[in-house]
């Protein structure tokens, strides 16, 4: 077993070396957040727990991360009383305030929410 691993190593240490990297790690693949971190992306995402009734939709409207205080974006519907919404942000913004709405028309009460971290979770009140 141990010269099977030994086999496959020098295997991955010849591909990576004709492909002009000299170490096993070139031979794996990025992963979204790698890609992100390159791009300087930061994901931010917004989890609203709430029962707004069937049929109903949650919407987020705000003042970053691509949102507008003029129209909504809907929120992905996760699983009973749980609403979420996520973005890609440049870095240059990842602070910023929001408001939920039901149908993206009946506002939530009570003060704006700030987003300060990349899992904001909200308990809106209509």
């Amino acid at each position: 077993m141990h010269a099977l691993k030994t086999n496959t190593e020098k295997i991955a240490i010849k591909k990576a070396t004709n492909t002009g990297y000299t170490s096993k790690t070139s031979t794996t693949k990025a992963t979204n957040s790698d890609t992100d971190k390159k791009n300087n992306k930061v994901s931010v995402k917004v989890t609203a727990k709430i029962d707004i009734g069937f049929g109903n939709r949650l919407y987020i409207r705000g003042d970053g991360c691509g949102l507008s205080w003029k129209k909504g974006i809907e929120m992905k519907y996760i699983d009973d009383n749980c609403w979420q919404w996520e973005c890609k942000d440049d870095g240059a913004k990842t602070s910023f305030e929001f408001k939920v709405l039901i149908n993206d028309e009946i506002w939530s009460t009570g003060e704006n929410y700030i987003a300060i971290d990349k899992n904001n979770e909200v308990y809106p009140i209509f």
